[in-house]
């Protein structure tokens, strides 16, 4: 099985929890077991150099009356029974008020006049999937995109400089290629030649010009 795409959603079958919960260390494994006893799902990550090959790395990111930890753990490829894309930026803004709902929802209507859907992933994604609290005075809102163009990817970069003074959260996230490969937006944005680009598989350095060739 191809690994997960970073930030899918993975609903595990009843019968994995066991062994999904056997990955994490042994202090959270109760909550792990519990976690997905209500039916909630986890979230795809990148395999880390150490880690075993077995499995689909994912992870778990408590809500702050959980104390905000989060737990790496892998689940195995039999075990693995939905997988689904991060909320769309327009549902998860249901979650925002004031400012920063309004400028999600206009940036949810701006991707998708630039031929993409904009979608959600950390704190607020989890907020909205969870009806647990984990959005807190500081947070980020972070955002995935996945232009089809060049052009769509500057202009995106463009409206997210124009919306964040706009909002009380600090817009963080990653824009993906269409191979599936993604960098931060403000690493995009910047003049840096060379970027960090994160996978599935992990982490490496790339030219940013060979990154925008493959909008092209």
């Amino acid at each position: 099985m191809r690994p997960v795409a970073r930030h899918r959603w993975i609903e595990v079958a009843a019968s994995g929890c066991e062994a999904v919960a056997a990955t994490a260390a042994m202090e959270h494994r109760d909550t792990v077991l519990h976690w997905l006893a209500r039916g909630l799902p986890l979230v795809a990550r990148s395999r880390q150099p150490e880690e075993p090959r077995e499995g689909q790395p994912a992870g778990l990111s408590l809500p702050a009356a959980s104390g905000k930890i989060k737990i790496a753990l892998r689940v195995p490829h039999p075990h693995i029974a939905r997988i689904d894309e991060p909320p769309a930026l327009d549902a998860v803004a249901g979650v925002l008020s004031g400012d920063a709902a309004e400028v999600a929802r206009e940036l949810a209507t701006h991707a998708l006049a630039l031929g993409f859907t904009a979608r959600a992933f950390g704190s607020a994604a989890w907020q909205w999937r969870t009806g647990e609290t984990y959005l807190h005075e500081g947070s980020d809102l972070d955002l995935l995109a996945a232009p089809p163009t060049v052009a769509a990817l500057h202009a995106w970069i463009e409206r997210l400089r124009w919306a964040e003074p706009r909002t009380p959260l600090r817009i963080d996230g990653e824009i993906e290629g269409p191979g599936g490969d993604a960098v931060n937006w403000r690493e995009l944005a910047g003049s840096a030649g060379r970027l960090l680009v994160k996978s599935p598989a992990g982490a490496r350095l790339a030219e940013r010009q060979a990154l925008e060739r493959a909008w092209n």
